[in-house]
């Protein structure tokens, strides 16, 4: 027996009221409530985010209901790793042409000397 990975939609309903949250458990699994901000993040099956969508709209304590953008981020980060350096830093931040640490100081030095009275 095989373990099938479920293909889930994030949901944040925006509520008017968070007493009936016992009432969104049946459209999905509550993975997160903010009573302070009156919205919470539901997981439901891909196949029927639309019907959820339009089940959750029809609620009288639902103020609206938002699809997540986080499936569509790429979240492989072995790119932002090969740019690091052995001591953790960008590489490409060592290599930019740009002004000097010494050049930089020299300027600062310019700005706040101060000239004496005469």
């Amino acid at each position: 027996m095989a373990y099938e990975k479920i293909q889930r939609q994030s949901l944040i309903v925006w509520l008017y009221s968070s007493k009936q949250l016992k009432q969104l458990r049946k459209f999905g699994n509550i993975h997160y409530v903010s009573r302070r901000m009156k919205y919470a993040v539901l997981y439901t099956d891909v196949t029927n985010t639309a019907t959820t969508i339009a089940n959750l709209e029809k609620l009288p304590f639902v103020r609206s209901v938002e699809e997540s953008h986080m499936n569509e981020i790429n979240m492989d980060f072995s790119l932002a790793l090969a740019d690091l350096d052995d001591n953790g830093d960008y590489m490409k931040a060592l290599n930019q042409t740009g002004p000097s640490l010494e050049e930089i100081s020299a300027s600062f030095k310019q700005d706040f000397t101060i000239s004496p009275k005469e």
